[in-house]
């Protein structure tokens, strides 16, 4: 992707990726922190933007997934 390309404003096809990764920022997120999510997304206005936001969607998702399964395999034992 060249500079200009970065820095052009979102297409329509785009702004839906750009909605889908809010909508999944939201579902992994603490409630706390859904205004603020919400303020960034609508902040966006570049490719660039918007690429930085879902890769960081995408990693916030890709952790959570490997402490849900770190968790499952090694359960907390109770006491009795």
């Amino acid at each position: 992707m060249t500079s200009k390309h970065l820095d052009s404003e979102l297409s329509s096809n785009q702004q839906s990726m750009l909605d889908l990764a809010l909508g999944c920022d939201l579902r992994v997120s603490n409630p706390y922190d859904h205004e603020a999510i919400k303020a960034r997304h609508k902040a966006i206005k570049t490719n660039r933007e918007a690429a930085a936001y879902i890769h960081e969607v995408e990693d916030k998702i890709h952790s959570r997934r490997k402490f849900r399964r770190n968790v499952q395999r090694h359960p907390v034992k109770k006491r009795a």
